[in-house]
């Protein structure tokens, strides 16, 4: 089964309904179990979503947000991940909600994966909502190519929700290799999946994943299929 696809021209419009749809997710999950949890990626496309979303009025002290992945680097630097999310979605009436970080005091995510699966137990799963971005090299989550542990990431027998991993530095990655992401197994234990799409050059390579072409994203296509909504902005 495919992914839903919708294309945006405006990017606030785009902003907008990917606020609402989440919205509307959590506060079923929350019927539905009494608790939900969102779990989200960093990237300066989501940001002003979280925004929104923190204004709303939910039981947030019933909402658990986790990360998708994470850059194995402290909370004070510019590319970590929870920096982001404390910043833009923990605010306002968010403030009270859940929040499980991806990084520990151990100094490589290889030494922290145990703790970091550990403390991912206390998420509530199935995840209500989760929010992907994409790479122009076709990376989703952490999942890089040629990555040492995208085959254990991406592996259907791998049953652990995270997985340590250590990326090849590309114009992508930047300084940042040492990383830890969800699993392939993880991923499908979702509800709704959420994936933001910006620019021709990205359109273009998730249309190819599409297609069938072999990049790290066809594998959350595949393994999502009808519960991936794909918003895209050129």
């Amino acid at each position: 089964m495919s992914p839903h696809i919708q294309h945006f021209s405006d990017i606030s419009d785009l902003h907008e309904h990917a606020t609402n749809l989440i919205i509307t997710q959590l506060k079923s999950a929350l019927d539905k179990n009494g608790v939900a949890s969102l779990m989200v990626s960093g990237g300066s496309t989501p940001g002003p979503v979280y925004s929104q979303i923190s204004h709303f009025d939910l039981p947030w002290k019933d909402i658990t947000i986790g990360l998708v992945d994470e850059r194995w680097v402290d909370e004070d630097d510019t590319g970590s991940n929870a920096r982001l999310v404390r910043n833009t979605l923990l605010q306002n009436k968010a403030s009270f909600a859940n929040f499980i970080p991806m990084k520990t005091s151990a100094s490589t995510p290889q030494d922290g994966q145990l703790d970091v699966e550990a403390n991912h137990k206390n998420i509530p799963s199935p995840f209500s909502v989760v929010v992907l971005g994409m790479g122009s090299d076709g990376h989703t989550a952490s999942w890089f190519p040629k990555a040492e542990g995208l085959d254990a990431a991406l592996s259907l027998d791998n049953t652990n929700m995270v997985q340590a991993i250590t990326a090849q530095q590309t114009g992508v990655t930047g300084a940042y290799l040492n990383r830890m992401t969800l699993t392939r197994h993880a991923l499908d234990t979702c509800d709704f999946a959420l994936l933001l799409v910006t620019g021709a050059e990205k359109k273009k390579v998730f249309e190819a994943a599409l297609a069938g072409d072999d990049y790290p994203i066809r594998s959350a296509i595949d393994t999502l299929g009808e519960r991936l909504h794909v918003f895209i902005h050129i």
